[in-house]
């Protein structure tokens, strides 16, 4: 009796939250009856607004051909012709400059003298080393002619039996030693000049000139700076030179564009600084292959500079690329639509109807890109297709005036 008194209330504990799950099982699904009509309304009123507003409207122009030839421009850096550092060959103190920023010189000028007395006395002494040798060679020289004229005598006499033979082979001995000597001395005769003239090229140092006709671009160094030779990374840069009188321009030219330009091939460039200015040249040179991380061509242009080119400027290189057979198609930039599948354009076939075309392309002329596959003349495109553009679905058309 017990235990059935004990159960009882444990149910009855229970009871109230039964229902309230149930009650709001039951709140939900009367939600849901009564929300799918209206959401089943709501579509069926947007079916019918599309069906009232129609096919949505879209740009669209005609594909057209373009030129057998053409042109393509593309940005390019000016550089000077001839530029190198300069660095100083020994080492002391700047005694005097000569030049400074901007200022033209010519091959060979002088442009600064450093001071170097280490190198001087070094060369004072090799010089006094030098005639001090030369001296005893002089000296050595007699010797040995006395030696020899001795020798001679010596042997005669030991012919006649006057003189041991003893005697005789000393005197010969006297005379090759003599002579051994002097060949020495002219040896270090020869070294002693060899040390003079490299001593005399490293005291020439001391007179920095310039390699080539050009302009000081740049200076690193004035009256009583302390000058280390070499090119090291903590030693200071003298000058900087640089011919402009020709000029080179640097551009990298797309692979599509890149087949015959050649050495010699005619090239115009310009200069937004320059309005209205156009400088004629040729192409000089090319790397003569495909730079692989861009696909470019590194093309050198030289032109004759008029003096209003400065290295470093940039500017725009043209060159008009003929073209054998059929001229290409040209596709309007903002017709063209870039996808996971590869470049596509949206054609507008007879009925209406928006059709997603694969197109190979050609090369990029700015406003619009050549199409080498897939559309052919006549051909009705979308500029800048929408959201709303899908593959298949039917639009309205309106002509680009």
């Amino acid at each position: 009796m017990t235990e059935s008194f004990q159960a009882e209330p444990r149910r009855s504990n229970r009871a109230p939250y039964v229902g309230a799950v149930a009650f709001f099982l039951i709140l939900i699904v009367v939600g849901i009856m009564f929300l799918i009509p209206k959401l089943r309304h709501r579509d069926t009123l947007k079916a019918e607004a599309r069906v009232a507003a129609g096919p949505p409207s879209v740009l669209v122009t005609t594909i057209k051909q373009g030129e057998n030839g053409g042109h393509i421009e593309l940005p390019a850096t000016v550089q000077p012709f001839d530029q190198t550092p300069i660095f100083a060959r020994t080492s002391g103190y700047l005694k005097d400059r000569y030049v400074d920023i901007g200022d033209r010189v010519h091959r060979g000028q002088l442009l600064a003298i450093i001071d170097d007395p280490t190198t001087e006395q070094a060369l004072m002494q090799a010089k006094a080393t030098l005639a001090q040798n030369k001296a005893q060679l002089a000296q050595m020289q007699a010797n040995a002619l006395l030696s020899k004229v001795t020798n001679d005598r010596w042997q005669s006499l030991v012919k006649e039996g006057v003189v041991a033979q003893q005697d005789a082979d000393t005197k010969l001995a006297q005379a090759g030693a003599d002579a051994a000597t002097v060949a020495a001395a002219q040896a270090n005769i020869a070294a002693g000049e060899a040390n003079v003239r490299s001593l005399s090229e490293q005291a020439s140092f001391a007179r920095v000139i310039a390699p080539f006709n050009g302009i000081i671009l740049s200076r690193g160094i004035d009256r009583g700076s302390l000058i280390s030779s070499g090119s090291q990374t903590n030693v200071t840069q003298m000058f900087t030179i640089g011919q402009s009188d020709i000029v080179r321009v640097f551009s990298n030219v797309p692979q599509a564009s890149a087949v015959g330009l050649v050495k010699g091939y005619p090239a115009k460039v310009t200069f937004r600084e320059l309005p209205g200015k156009v400088y004629s040249g040729v192409v000089e040179r090319t790397s003569q292959s495909i730079e692989t991380s861009t696909r470019t061509l590194l093309v050198e242009v030289d032109l004759k500079n008029d003096g209003k080119i400065l290295p470093g400027m940039y500017s725009t290189v043209i060159f008009d690329l003929p073209r054998g057979g059929p001229a290409p198609l040209l596709l309007p930039a903002n017709a063209l639509v870039i996808r996971t599948a590869g470049p596509q354009a949206v054609v507008v076939d007879g009925d209406n109807v928006a059709h997603f075309r694969s197109i190979a392309l050609g090369r990029d002329l700015g406003t619009a890109t050549e199409v080498v596959d897939g559309l052919k003349v006549g051909d009705m495109v979308i500029l800048s297709p929408g959201d709303a553009v899908r593959d298949g679905i039917k639009v309205q058309p309106e002509p680009l005036r």
